[in-house]
């Protein structure tokens, strides 16, 4: 039955151009229920009927409060404060109903212009994350207007790493307050995040290591502890619960620009102690599985970006290495081969014969 009574009011059941069923309240009245009925399956058949429009009417702005307000606590990541005041003023007033995926090509492309790709990519996807939700709580329908806009790939950037000489200049330019959490960021590999909410009590002096409850990843990990970053922590004071260092993010801000200016240190940023460690890590201890652990990669090939610098310093110890291996130095050829005659050794090699036999061989 397509029109039907239920508590008081008529109902009317018709199916949409997707082939799913739609259920919709009309009021008291049998006689406006069917011809409610009637228009809204010409409206369907002649494809004027797009009920997502007469739902969209919420605007950006309240679909992205909403998300805050349910979602946000589960966002690892804080960085969204930074990025929807310009969203908002992009696009905020607009009814989500009315947001097109050209509106989201021209904001990504203005952000691109001005800022660069990989900022742009992260407000695409924030926006499009904000879309998502909404569709799956009920408060929007349609198709989400990120999904036709693709991100850029982003430029490779140059990895910046201290060198030990600038390890030292800079530490010994740090405040007392900042000292111990640029140390411990340049023994660890650790986040700043994961810095500055470290407690006592993810650090164990019985195992000698640093645990790392809430990373990125989502995945805990364990950091062994240098013998001087355990010296720098038990100086700290008693442990106890709470905060390991206790120094707000805009003091870190404040103290780390000016260590970094006392060092003439430049194109420096506090993310790079972590490229730091994870350098010399791969230069001196050339294993990178054990650094993929350390930094909580959870893919190898975001630690591979490190294997070159493994592979320079490889080869600069092995020619180390051969200036103090006392080897003869070799006179004749019968050294090197002493079961075949030398005049073997020294014949020309006949490089059309050796290709014919290759080719011989491959044709068994």
């Amino acid at each position: 039955m397509s029109v039907f009574k239920k508590r008081g009011r008529w109902w009317i059941l018709y199916r949409l151009a997707n082939r799913k069923w739609r259920r919709e309240p009309v009021g008291t009245s049998y006689t406006l229920a069917k011809q409610v009925e009637a228009k809204r399956k010409a409206e369907v058949a002649e494809g004027r009927f797009f009920p997502e429009r007469k739902t969209n009417r919420q605007n950006f702005q309240e679909i992205s409060d909403n998300y805050f307000k349910l979602h946000g606590q589960n966002l690892r990541s804080k960085s969204w404060s930074q990025m929807m005041p310009r969203i908002i003023a992009a696009i905020g007033a607009k009814p989500i109903g009315n947001i097109t995926p050209q509106d989201i090509q021209a904001f990504y492309n203005q952000l691109e212009s001005t800022s660069s790709t990989s900022t742009a990519n992260r407000h695409l996807t924030l926006i499009k994350a904000i879309f998502n939700k909404a569709k799956a709580w009920g408060t929007f329908h349609g198709e989400n207007p990120c999904a036709a806009v693709k991100k850029k790939r982003e430029p490779n950037h140059r990895l910046r790493y201290l060198s030990e000489p600038e390890i030292k200049t800079l530490t010994e330019n740090c405040h007392p307050r900042l000292y111990p959490v640029v140390a411990c960021a340049l023994m660890t590999g650790m986040r700043r995040g994961e810095l500055l909410n470290l407690d006592w009590r993810d650090i164990d002096f019985g195992s000698n290591v640093i645990q790392i409850l809430k990373s990125k990843s989502g995945k805990p990990r364990e950091i062994p502890m240098m013998p001087t970053l355990r010296a720098i922590l038990e100086n700290l004071g008693t442990p106890h619960t709470g905060n390991v260092f206790n120094l707000p993010a805009i003091m870190l801000r404040r103290y780390f620009a000016r260590a970094l200016a006392a060092s003439s240190i430049t194109s420096f940023r506090f993310h790079d102690l972590r490229h730091t460690f994870a350098s010399h890590f791969a230069m001196k201890v050339k294993d990178i599985p054990a650094l993929q652990k350390i930094l909580g990669h959870a893919s190898i090939q975001m630690t591979m970006r490190y294997a070159h610098l493994s592979d320079t310093h490889t080869a600069a110890t092995m020619t180390q290495l051969s200036k103090s291996m006392p080897i003869a130095p070799c006179t004749t050829p019968t050294q090197i081969a002493p079961r075949i005659a030398p005049p073997l050794i020294n014949a020309p090699i006949n490089f059309v014969e050796l290709s014919m036999r290759n080719a011989d061989v491959a044709q068994r």
